[in-house]
């Protein structure tokens, strides 16, 4: 069954970085960028306030634009140990605020966005941006982080992927 207007919230995992964005589609396979933006937290400040610190943010990001669906990043494991653990407890506090919620995480690997929003699964993070406002037919401040834009355009990859599956 069509919806009217389906809002997704592509949220780009991270400790010291949480990318976020919320687009939306219509009917009529109208995009429409709504927000984006960074949680940040301090490497002075101690773990267990960053992680309360990311939950909160994203608790909020969804209690205010109520999104009907969530897509997040899946996590990239490098081989520094460490900072891949600190990654995954920011992801994971990300994705404990979805589950408050009672969201389904819908999650996607790096490689499969930028082949979805550019054709490239190897794409660089400029062709990303480009594709992003192509799609949108608006500049978005290209002051935006890195991590803002890979969360929109986690969200778009949603969109195409449930779009190719008529699920909506």
């Amino acid at each position: 069954m069509l919806r009217e207007i389906l809002i997704v919230l592509g949220i780009d995992p991270g400790l010291v970085i949480t990318g976020f964005g919320v687009i939306s589609v219509t009917g009529g396979n109208a995009y429409e960028y709504i927000t984006s933006g960074v949680i940040e937290t301090k490497n002075t400040t101690n773990l267990e306030q960053r992680l309360k610190y990311i939950y909160e943010n994203v608790f909020r990001l969804i209690e205010t634009h109520k999104p009907q669906e969530i897509a997040m990043e899946e996590v990239f494991i490098n081989t520094n140990q460490k900072s891949s653990s600190k990654l995954i407890m920011g992801r994971t506090a990300a994705y404990l605020a979805c589950c408050n919620f009672g969201y389904q995480v819908n999650e996607y690997a790096p490689n499969t966005v930028k082949k979805n929003i550019t054709g490239n699964g190897h794409a660089s993070k400029d062709q990303v941006h480009i594709m992003v406002q192509k799609i949108f037919c608006t500049s978005i401040d290209k002051n935006k982080t890195n991590d803002a834009i890979d969360a929109i355009a986690i969200a778009l990859c949603h969109l195409f992927k449930k779009m190719s599956k008529n699920y909506f």
